[in-house]
């Protein structure tokens, strides 16, 4: 999360069904909160439903086997503050680790030669950083949007966007231009599919995130791409090979 992020879609889509905005802060809000409105608004959540008892903090899963004939997932962990591996026994497993943590990082020829900034929006923490700068946002979707309209609003000197298959198409500054895809880095010229270039100081990479559970093995991984309708999973919900097996927000969070 950035300085200065709001949320992109109205806390309507966003609130518990047991525990609305209104009883949180006493009053109604505006639909749009920015960040420490929402954080504050899901913390109280937690604290009103006394979670943090039943959470291990500091204690990543490392592993997680299915045993067919006693119907058991072995599920084993690693506790940080203790520094020792341990494993216990359950019936069910959720998986809730989201698919906001690990960036989709594309390879360009010439980025590894690119002597200015290369960043995801994973990383992407304030738009003061790029003030001045010509920056190239590549993607087009969400995050572009955002970040390089938050980079333009706190002074780059412009902002260059670039797309795969259609370009947003909103009436942007003058200062900010579409392109079709991103081909190559020479120096610091970018060369776009349509035989432009542009030189700028710093590229910001706008390009999604991967599915990644480096602690399942293939029989209990899910596999799927950032989609409404996700793949093996019945109501979005229940693992179709394992129905013991939950996972929960894997799919693309279009109107959360």
């Amino acid at each position: 999360m950035y300085r200065y992020l709001w949320s992109n879609g109205p806390k309507e889509g966003l609130e518990f069904a047991d525990y609305s905005f209104e009883e949180h802060f006493g009053k109604q809000i505006a639909s749009y909160p920015p960040r420490a409105v929402l954080f504050d608004y899901i913390e109280g959540r937690v604290i009103k439903a006394h979670v943090r008892k039943w959470i291990r903090f500091n204690t990543p899963v490392r592993w997680i086997d299915y045993d067919a004939e006693t119907g058991k997932f072995t599920v084993t962990v690693h506790d940080h503050d203790a520094d020792s591996t341990y494993s216990e026994d359950f019936d069910h497993v959720i998986c809730a680790s989201g698919h906001f943590s690990t960036p989709n990082v594309p390879e360009y020829p010439g980025f590894a030669q690119f002597n200015g900034r290369i960043v995801h929006a994973h990383d992407f923490r304030d738009a003061r950083e790029f003030a001045g700068k010509d920056v190239l946002v590549v993607g087009a979707s969400y995050s572009a949007e955002d970040i390089g309209s938050q980079c333009w609003k706190y002074g780059a000197k412009s902002i260059t966007s670039c797309y795969r298959s259609a370009p947003m198409g909103f009436k942007w500054p003058e200062n900010w231009e579409e392109k079709p895809a991103l081909e190559k880095v020479e120096g610091k010229t970018v060369h776009f599919k349509d035989g432009t270039t542009k030189d700028v100081d710093a590229i910001i990479l706008c390009t999604g995130y991967k599915h990644y559970f480096p602690f399942l093995p293939d029989d209990l991984r899910l596999k799927t791409a950032n989609v409404l309708a996700t793949a093996d999973l019945y109501k979005g919900v229940v693992y179709n090979p394992n129905p013991k097996m939950f996972y929960l927000g894997m799919q693309d969070q279009w109107f959360t």
